[in-house]
């Protein structure tokens, strides 16, 4: 039979353990959306902004990419060889050559890149999917540019529940069932990058309570995030929220200084 101290020492060893494996296999900050319930209303290029090339002789990098999808594997079979810090490490070194990405690779990078924004909820995850999206139009032809646009639709907007983050900007409708039941729909309607000048439009049968975050690129110092009159905080590189109950027809305006945006 156990001693008082015994029993203690299993219960303290127990919450270590378990805080442990916590910090080894943190909850996912939010979630991609399955594509069924993202609809992308016009494609992330502009008409007037379509600049295809002839298909380019890129790399294969699937060598490299292995070890991040390794990574990811880990860490959904709660494998302890997991570590985050790695993996956000080879992420960041193999960055500077995403440019030299064949179709094949550049559609593994999204993948791992869309799962670190999925875990860790930074918003260089989202810029990095932006930048790949659009800098991709320029360097393949338009069948390599819809499919590696295609892998980008489920990052669009992830979710947590009721959180609905809005990673990236682009004509685009999450659906959803609302966790206290009944349909929810949120409409992005812009001309990004043509125009800083974005809506999210909120279409539902009954008033719910949702958390919204959208992400405020590191370059757009000045942006404004208003609802109702109401003037959220929009600190670049972070996400604004915005919370309330949303009734049919409510709607959020962003205003983002698009002067400010690099040169793609």
């Amino acid at each position: 039979m156990y001693s008082k101290y015994g029993i203690v020492f299993s219960f303290l060893l127990f919450i270590f353990f378990s805080c442990s494996q916590k910090e080894q296999f943190p909850a996912k900050f939010a979630e991609k959306v399955a594509v069924d319930n993202v609809v992308l209303n016009h494609s992330f290029l502009s008409e007037d902004k379509v600049t295809f090339n002839d298909s380019v002789q890129k790399m294969d990098y699937g060598k490299e990419l292995d070890e991040l999808l390794l990574q990811r594997k880990y860490y959904n079979e709660q494998n302890a060889t997991f570590n985050l810090a790695d993996l956000e490490n080879l992420w960041s070194n193999l960055k500077i050559q995403r440019s030299n990405f064949n179709v094949e690779s550049l559609t593994q990078w999204i993948e791992i890149t869309g799962f670190l924004l999925e875990l860790t909820g930074n918003g260089i995850y989202a810029s990095e999917l932006e930048e790949t999206v659009y800098q991709s139009s320029a360097t393949f032809t338009e069948t390599e540019f819809r499919e590696i646009e295609k892998h980008v639709i489920p990052w669009i907007f992830t979710k947590n529940v009721d959180h609905i983050h809005v990673n990236l900007f682009v004509n685009s409708t999450i659906k959803y069932e609302h966790t206290l039941k009944g349909a929810v729909e949120i409409t992005q309607e812009c001309n990004y990058p043509g125009s800083g000048k974005i809506q999210l439009k909120f279409k539902m049968q009954n008033k719910r309570y949702i958390e919204v975050f959208i992400h405020i690129p590191e370059w757009a110092e000045g942006a404004t995030v208003i609802e109702k009159g109401v003037k959220y905080v929009a600190q670049p590189g972070s996400y604004s929220q915005v919370v309330r109950k949303w009734s049919d027809g409510d709607f959020i305006e962003i205003n983002l200084p698009i002067e400010q945006m690099p040169k793609r």
